[in-house]
Parts: C-alpha cells; structure tokens; sequence
C-alpha cells in the first residue's frame, strides 16, 4: 500500500488517506492530472477499473466522479475523486477506457445518467437509458421525473422510433446480399427483463456482437433515494431477485459504517446463512439454465425443484420465498424464536441436494455433450480476468484466486473456514463445473454458521430473540462508504452518500458484476458460429436485473 500512495503522493492530491485494510482513498486537484495517474497506478498493479460513480452536489455546482479501481491479484484497492464543472459545456474529462478497459460501460453510464463528458472514450453514446432521456441527464438532482413521466405516450413512441431507425439503417448498409445479415438475438423474460444482441452474421459465423441493455431500466439508484434508509432495501434487494439477500447486506454494512454502528455476531452468522442461502438458489438457476440454452431442460427442471426447498428456508424466516425484505441496516430484520425448527429447514435443503448429487454429476456435470460442445469453447484467461474485470464463477473458473469473502471479510466470513474454489482452464465447461463446486462450498459455510449460532446459544453468548436487530439512528450523518460483498455472480460494491442529517441516501451507486459479463460478449463470440451463442450466453451466468437495474 505505501508504494500505491508514493504513486499517488507524486501528483498534486487534495488528500492521500487509509479507508480500508485494501483501500487507499484519495482526491485529485486537477483533472488533467487524471491519466497519468492511471498510467502510474497500473505501473505499481493496480489495473483494472471496478466501476465510475458520479455524485451531483448540485448546490457546490460540481460533480464529483469516484473511481474504483482495483489490483485483483494483490488485493490493494484505489477510491479516486476528482471534480468536474456541473456545467453541461464544462462538465467533461478524460476517459480512462484507453487505459482501463474494464470502465468501458461504467464511463457510458456516467455520461448517460450524469452528463459527464469522457474525452477519448472509444465509443461515446447513449446507454442503458432510452431515447426519451437522451440529453436530459435523469440522475442530476434538478431532473424533473414527474414532468417526464407525464409524456409517457411520446417517450413510448420515441423508443419505438429509435429501433426503427436501427432496423431500417442496418438494412441500407447491410442489406440482403451474400450471406451477411443483423439477426436480433436475446432472452426475454417478463420478470428479470429482455435483453438485445445485435448478432452480425455472415452466414453461420459471427462476426460481431452488439449486446443492447436497458430494455426495462428501473433507475433503482434513484428509487432508493426516494425512500429512507431502511424502505430503501425493498429496491435494493429486486436488483436481482435469483440472489437477493447479498445485496441487502451490501446495502446495509454502507449505512452501518458511516452511521459507526456493528451489528451483533449472531446477526453476523445470520448474513452469512441468508446469503449463501441465496447464493445456492441463485447458482441452481444458472447451471440449469446452462443446459437449458442446449435444449436440455430436465436439468432445469431438477435444478428448480432442489431450489424449491432452499427458498422454503427464506420463506420460513421471512415469510416470502423471493423479494424477502430479511437484512437491512444494523442486523436481520426477524428474530429467530424457534432456531431449532428454521435449522431443521436448513438441513432438509440441504439434505435434498445431497440425495441428488450423484445422479447429477453422472447425467448432467460428466454429461458427453455437454463436454464436446463446452470444453476449450470460450476461454478467458488471467489476462481477461484483469482486463475486463471479469467476477465472481467466471473469473474462478479461469483459476483467479478473487473472493470478497475471502479478500475483505465482512460478516462473520472472517471467523468461518473457507477458501478459494477454483477451476483452470476458463472455459465454458469449467463455469458450469464452479458452480457446482460453489454450491458445496455453501453448504459447508452454511453448517459452520449453524454451529456457531448453537454453541452461541447454549453457551449463553447469543439471544436469538433479541440480537438479531440493534437500534441505529432515524437520521444519518454526513458522509460516505464503499461497501463490497462476493454476490452469487462476483463482486458487488454499493457507493452511499449521505447528508447531515438526512433520512435518505443522497446517493447510492450500485455495481454489479453482470455489467462486464455482458460487456465482454463480443469478444467471446465473435468468430464463433451461431450455434455457439446459446451456450456461451449461458456460460456467462448473466442477470439481466442486474443489467436494467
């Protein structure tokens, strides 16, 4: 860490400081300043960009622009400020995508919501959002949403016009000849949203992939300022309901921390059941999805039915299967008042996996064509790993050795056993079999955290009635944190803003991992055949939630 701060120490910095045991925070004067500073960091290992989050202090007349960036390999963290005019002809600064390609769609989303200009960004547009906010910059606090929304009827047909002025380009510059075509590829799904790639075909073979988000963006960021500090995990936890308690703890260590307050251990161990918990639910949806883009859907029908049993274990506690409202700031939402009886829930999910395994790893892991089609097809390497910023399974199975669990303990993962699981060859194959291998590792963690709880119980330590919950102020300070949890699909970090005495976020920026997943799908599959796409896709463990959030 003090080699990173040498680096930064070299450029005129309003501050260099410790936040965390892995980050070090620090503030940019100037903003012409910024890529060398990148090129300086990356000299000392610090390469890849976590994500941009933009926060508008509209009565200072400036937006500051955080930069998080990270070292994977080494663990050494770098939170980046540096402000820009407020002013839309003024608002502008160097991209870092040249340098970073992992900012790519972080920068984009900044200029889409915020208005920030990236200089030398590659490819500067309009993204996630619709048409209807092109240039209206919805995240800026003297945006208008109620006028907005009284236009509903020409926001619709200005959406509708946009695609077919999409269509109708790609057929005046494509058109019919040979054997290239624009094939509109992508699955929808009324709950998690549609998502659209633009497949550039000649023939069988792809040449390009263009992946087209924002389908059904809910400006969930938003939402969640419009609500206080504990209503606002009813949006933060529908990011994505397949692993919805993760981003509820990650949400509400952020409010813990800038309000000074630790929850109790046993609503540590608590966190650490309900979320991984929702990490097997979650993983049992992918890997039978997985096979479900081959055609092959009794695996996902096995897969729902075992997971049927680990959302009777979210049921039994909070009283909903999906959207359970169970963690918010300073614990776990219900006591436990029958521990004994929820345990024996827990073991019956897991009980159930078990009774299945074997069948599972001779039918479907060591299935023949799977292997033929899977094996060698879509390798990541470490380099992508860094480059991309690659999470989670998918960087896993190429052999990163990156678990926030393990690399920035939060919790009780700090006083658990556990370890990285991981696979080597970084194909499509291997981020079918870490899951499976994740899902092990969940139950074990699952076990300890019971044990825990018990020994806790009987040795007096722990009041399951009563320390599920501590009390934390109706009115927050002014400040701000970066919370990271390893949610089912890899890193998730939640930047909170508050205000003094604010009973609401300022602002929250939540970053999840499917982003960089969709990001990096041309690479994938460009060169590959059209029949590969399914299979990749479905490799890649994406949620589109996560993408319209």
């Amino acid at each position: 860490m003090d080699r990173i701060k040498e680096v930064l120490n070299k450029f005129d910095m309003e501050y260099v400081e410790d936040y965390k045991s892995t980050w070090i925070k620090a503030k940019l004067k100037n903003k012409n300043d910024l890529l060398k500073v990148i090129e300086s960091l990356k000299e000392v290992g610090v390469k890849t960009c976590s994500t941009v989050s933009p926060t508008d202090f509209i009565d200072e007349n400036r937006i500051e622009v955080n930069y998080f960036l990270e070292d994977l390999f080494n663990k050494k963290n770098v939170w980046l400020k540096v402000d820009v005019d407020r002013d839309l002809e003024k608002c502008e600064i160097d991209s870092i995508t040249p340098l970073m390609p992992s900012a790519d769609w972080h920068e984009l989303e900044s200029f889409s919501t915020f208005g920030v200009k990236f200089k030398g960004h590659p490819n500067l547009r309009y993204f996630l959002i619709s048409s209807d906010y092109y240039g209206k910059f919805p995240f800026r606090k003297d945006f208008d949403w109620e006028a907005h929304e009284q236009n509903l009827i020409e926001n619709i047909n200005s959406i509708s016009d946009e695609f077919f002025e999409d269509y109708e380009k790609n057929e005046k510059t494509i058109g019919h000849e040979e054997s290239k075509t624009v094939l509109n590829w992508g699955p929808t799904h009324p709950a998690s949203g549609p998502i659209r790639l633009k497949v550039f075909i000649n023939g069988e073979n792809v040449e390009k992939i263009d992946a087209d988000i924002g389908y059904v963006w809910r400006a969930l960021e938003n939402l969640v300022e419009r609500k206080d500090f504990v209503g606002s995990i009813v949006a933060v936890e529908r990011i994505c309901f397949m692993d919805n308690p993760n981003p509820m703890i990650c949400y509400s260590q952020a409010v813990e921390e800038i309000a000074g307050k630790e929850i109790t251990p046993f609503a540590k161990y608590m966190r650490v059941i309900l979320g991984e918990v929702g990490r097997i639910a979650s993983h049992l949806i992918s890997a039978g999805s997985f096979f479900g883009t081959m055609g092959l859907q009794t695996f996902l029908m096995w897969n729902l039915d075992i997971r049927e049993y680990f959302l009777d274990v979210l049921e039994d506690y909070s009283g909903a299967r999906i959207a359970t409202a169970s963690i918010e700031p300073g614990g776990v939402r219900y006591p436990l008042n029958d521990y004994k009886a929820w345990f024996e829930t827990i073991q019956k999910a897991i009980d159930k996996f078990e009774s299945v395994k074997a069948d599972i790893d001779d039918i479907f892991i060591k299935n023949p064509l799977m292997s033929s089609r899977a094996k060698g097809n879509g390798i990541f390497t470490l380099n992508d790993v860094e480059e991309y910023y690659l999470a989670g399974p998918i960087a896993r199975a190429s052999g990163a050795k990156i678990d926030v669990r393990i690399d920035e303990p939060y919790a009780a993962y700090g006083e658990l056993n556990i370890n990285y699981v991981t696979c080597e060859n970084g194909d499509a194959r291997d981020r079918l079999y870490i899951i499976y291998k994740e899902i092990m590792q969940s139950i074990d963690l699952i076990k300890q955290a019971m044990k825990k709880i018990e020994e806790g119980i009987e040795s007096g330590e722990m009041n399951p009635t009563k320390d599920h919950l501590i009390r934390m102020p109706r009115r927050m300070p002014a400040g701000e944190a970066v919370s990271r949890v390893e949610w089912a699909r890899g890193e998730m970090l939640m930047h909170l803003v508050t205000t003094d005495k604010s009973t609401s976020p300022y602002r929250l920026k939540m970053r999840a991992p499917s982003v960089n997943h969709t990001m990096v799908l041309n690479k994938l599959i460009s060169g590959k055949t059209l029949s590969d796409i399914p299979l990749l896709y479905g490799s890649m463990h994406i949620c589109q939630g996560d993408l319209d959030r």
